[in-house]
């Protein structure tokens, strides 16, 4: 790789999971406003929480890849993979539950949803 796609990269990289985690940041905290008002169920809350983790994943991978310009899958699978490992990070601090299969489906959901996030983010062309 060029030493200038590289620069490139780590930047939009570091930019897209910035974006990334503070959309999932925001969603969250609108989910954690509405569970206030709404009475929802303990179990569901997990799960909605992942998923507002995978899609701020798509989002970076999204701004990853947009930012690059190429090798969407590429820029949107590290952008979900850092993500993962800074949420992981976060999470251990709070909790002592470890590394286990739930931390694996996690970051297969992020991983894979940078990913698609970065096919599209490269694909995006806005039509006028």
């Amino acid at each position: 790789m060029p030493q200038n796609f590289l620069k490139k990269f780590v930047l939009s990289t570091a930019i897209g999971t910035g974006i990334g985690m503070l959309s999932s940041a925001i969603f969250i905290f609108l989910m954690a406003a509405a569970i206030t008002a709404v009475d929802v169920p303990v179990v569901m809350l997990s799960p909605i929480t992942v998923f507002f983790l995978a899609f701020g994943g798509f989002i970076g991978g999204f701004a990853s890849a947009k930012l690059c310009g190429e090798k969407g899958i590429f820029c949107g699978a590290f952008s979900g993979t850092l993500f993962f490992a800074v949420a992981w990070l976060f999470g251990a601090v709070f909790e002592t539950s470890g590394f286990g299969t739930v931390a694996i489906v996690k970051f297969i959901m992020i991983a894979v949803a940078g990913s698609l996030g970065g096919i599209v983010g490269v694909n995006y062309k806005i039509k006028r």
